[in-house]
C-alpha cells in the first residue's frame, strides 16, 4: 500500500517537473539562442562581461555592485521584451503603415533606453556616494 502511495507521488513530481519546469525551460533556451543572434544584445552583452569584473575589482561584494549587477539585468530583460515586441509588430504589419505599429517599436524601444538611463544614473549615484 505504502509502494503504490509513493509511485503514485514520484510519478506525479516527474510529471509536474516536467510540465511546469523543463517544458518552459526549453522554450527559454530557445529564446535565448535568438537572443545571440540580435546585435544589441550582443553589444549590450559584451559591455556588460567586460565593465561587471572592473566594477567588482573597485567595488568588491558591496551593495554598489549589486546595484550595478541588477540594473545590468534590467537593460537585458528590456531588450529582449524590445525584440519580443518587434518581432511580433513585424509579422503583423510588415508595410509598416500603421501608427499604431510604429508606437509599439518606439515604445519598446523607450523602455530600453529607460533601463540605460537607469544604468548611468546608477554609475554616476555609485562613483559620487562614499
Amino acid at each position: 500500500m505504502q509502494r503504490k502511495i509513493f509511485r503514485r507521488l514520484f510519478r506525479l513530481c516527474i510529471i509536474f517537473l516536467w510540465r511546469y519546469i523543463v517544458n518552459p525551460l526549453s522554450y527559454s533556451i530557445s529564446g535565448m539562442r535568438f537572443m545571440r543572434h540580435e546585435r544589441p544584445f550582443r553589444v549590450e552583452l559584451v559591455c556588460g562581461i567586460v565593465i561587471l569584473p572592473i566594477c567588482f575589482w573597485f567595488l568588491g561584494w558591496s551593495w554598489k555592485f549589486f546595484l550595478l549587477v541588477v540594473d545590468f539585468f534590467i537593460l537585458l530583460i528590456a531588450e529582449c521584451l524590445n525584440t519580443a515586441i518587434e518581432s511580433v509588430v513585424n509579422f503583423a504589419s510588415p508595410n509598416r503603415k500603421f501608427p499604431l505599429a510604429k508606437k509599439a517599436k518606439d515604445t519598446a524601444s523607450a523602455a530600453v533606453y529607460i533601463a540605460l538611463c537607469n544604468i548611468v544614473v546608477s554609475a554616476i549615484f555609485i562613483i559620487t556616494v562614499k
